[in-house]
C-alpha cells in the first residue's frame, strides 16, 4: 500500500500536469482566435510543384519512374500528346502541362487525397481537382483514347500468342483476345452504397475490359456498380459499340453467357488451372481438355488487370471524387496502359513477377441468357463441341506418337 507521502506526490503530479495541459489548451484557443493565425500563406515550400517536376526530369532516371510510373523519354512523350492531340497547355496561372500531367500521374501512382496532392505540388484543393480532372478527361475520351484503345477488325491478323501455340491453334484462331470484368474500390454516398456492393461486400464499381494477348487493352466500357453481373455489362456494351465482327470471338469464363461471339467453358467440368493441380490427373474427355486449354488462354485478362493495379494504386484506395468522376478513372488508365505499352516494350517487367490471382465468379452467365436466342445458343453450343472433339483428336493422336511423355496435368507445349 502506498504511504500517504506517495499519494501526495502523486496527487501534485497530476495537479502539475492538468495545469500544464490547461495551459496548452489556452494558449492554443488565443493563438486561433488571431485573425492573422489563419491569413498566413499555407503552400510556402520552396520545392514548388514544378520544380519537383524538374527535378524528376533533370535528376535521377530511376526517379521519375518510381514517382510517375513513367520512364522519362515516355513521360516527354505523354506531355507532348497532350499537347498535340489533346490541346493542353500552360494555363494563365503558370501550371505548365509536364506539372498538369504529373499531378495527374502522381495521384494514381499514389492514391492520394487532393489534400495531400496540394501539399506535394504546393497547390490549392482546388487547382489539383482541375488539373487530375483535366487530364483524365483527355486521356479517357476523344482522340487520345480512341488512338490508344482500338476494336480488331476483321483484318486483324492471328495473335501469335494463339499462333504458335499447339494448345490454342488452330483451335482458337478466330478469337480476338479475352474479357472479363473486374471491380475496383469506389467511394460512394450512403444512398449509392447498396448498388455498389459487390458479392464480396465491398463498396466498389465494377467495369468490362477486352484485352489483346499482346497486352493491350481493345475495350472497356465502366461506371457499373458493384453488384452488376459481367454477363449484364457484356450485353449493354455489345448493344451499345463494342463491335465483334462476324465469325470472330473473344475467350470469356463461366460468367459470360454462351453466344456467336463468346466461347465460355463447360459448366460443370474442371475450370481453373488449380483445379487441374489438385487433381492430379490428365483431361479425361474433351470438355476437361477444352476447359484446361480455355483456361490458360484468358489468364492474359487477369495479367493485365493485376498489372494496372499494381502500376495505379488510384484502384486499390477510393478517390474522394464525384461517381461520374470515378468512373472514368478505368478507362483513362487503360489508354494510358497501352500508350506506355507502345513506348517502352519491357515496361511489362515491372509487374509481371507474380501469377495473377483470379477473381471468384461463381456465376453461370444466367443472367446473360435471357437475351440470346435458343438458334443462336445452340449453333455455340455446337462450335464449342466441334473445337473440343478436334482438340481431344488430336491429344490422342499426339499421346500415340509419343509415349514417353510423362507429364500428368498439362498438355505438352510445342517442340
Amino acid at each position: 500500500m502506498p504511504s500517504d507521502k506517495d499519494r501526495k506526490t502523486l496527487q501534485q503530479q497530476v495537479l502539475t500536469a492538468t495545469a500544464y495541459f490547461l495551459h496548452i489548451i489556452g494558449a492554443a484557443a488565443m493563438l486561433y482566435q488571431q485573425a492573422n493565425y489563419w491569413k498566413q500563406p499555407y503552400h510556402t515550400s520552396a520545392l514548388t510543384g514544378q520544380a519537383w517536376v524538374n527535378k524528376l526530369i533533370n535528376g535521377h532516371p530511376d526517379r521519375i519512374f518510381n514517382e510517375l510510373r513513367m520512364h522519362l523519354h515516355v513521360f516527354l512523350a505523354f506531355v507532348a500528346n497532350l499537347r498535340l492531340i489533346c490541346g493542353l497547355e500552360t494555363s494563365k496561372h503558370r501550371v505548365s502541362v509536364e506539372e498538369q500531367a504529373a499531378i495527374f500521374l502522381y495521384a494514381c501512382v499514389t492514391g492520394l487525397s487532393i489534400r495531400h496532392l496540394g501539399e506535394r505540388f504546393q497547390r490549392s484543393n482546388d487547382t489539383i481537382s482541375k488539373y487530375f480532372q483535366k487530364v483524365l478527361n483527355a486521356v479517357s475520351s476523344g482522340p487520345f483514347y480512341d488512338l490508344y484503345v482500338k476494336l480488331p477488325d476483321l483484318s486483324t491478323p492471328i495473335p501469335d500468342y494463339i499462333l504458335t501455340n499447339s494448345k490454342f491453334f488452330p483451335y482458337f484462331r478466330s478469337v480476338l483476345g479475352a474479357l472479363d470484368g473486374t471491380h475496383i474500390n469506389a467511394f460512394t454516398s450512403a444512398a449509392d452504397q447498396h448498388a455498389s456492393h459487390d458479392h464480396k461486400g465491398g463498396i466498389t464499381q465494377n467495369f468490362l475490359a477486352a484485352c489483346s494477348f499482346d497486352f493491350h487493352f481493345l475495350y472497356i466500357i465502366n461506371g457499373f456498380e458493384g453488384s452488376a453481373a459481367d454477363a449484364t455489362m457484356y450485353l449493354h456494351a455489345h448493344l451499345l459499340d463494342f463491335a465483334i465482327p462476324q465469325g470472330k470471338y473473344y475467350i470469356a469464363d463461366a460468367g459470360f453467357a454462351i453466344c456467336d461471339t463468346l466461347l465460355v467453358p463447360y459448366h460443370g467440368v474442371h475450370y481453373h488451372l488449380a483445379e487441374w493441380g489438385q487433381a492430379g490427373v490428365r483431361p479425361a474427355n474433351k470438355e476437361e481438355l477444352y476447359n484446361l486449354c480455355h483456361a490458360q488462354a484468358p489468364n492474359v485478362v487477369e495479367c493485365i488487370f493485376g498489372v494496372l493495379k499494381k502500376r495505379w494504386d488510384i484502384l486499390n484506395r477510393p478517390p474522394q471524387y464525384d461517381l461520374s468522376i470515378q468512373a472514368k478513372i478505368p478507362a483513362g488508365l487503360g489508354s494510358v496502359h497501352n500508350f506506355i505499352m507502345d513506348h517502352n516494350e519491357t515496361d511489362l517487367e515491372h509487374y509481371l513477377d507474380q501469377e495473377p490471382t483470379p477473381e471468384n465468379n461463381t456465376s453461370t452467365g444466367a443472367l446473360g441468357d435471357g437475351l440470346i436466342s435458343h438458334v443462336e445458343r445452340a449453333r455455340a453450343t455446337a462450335l464449342r463441341d466441334e473445337i473440343a472433339t478436334q482438340m481431344r483428336n488430336d491429344y490422342q493422336q499426339f499421346l500415340c506418337e509419343h509415349p514417353e511423355v510423362l507429364e500428368e496435368n498439362f498438355i505438352p507445349e510445342n517442340e
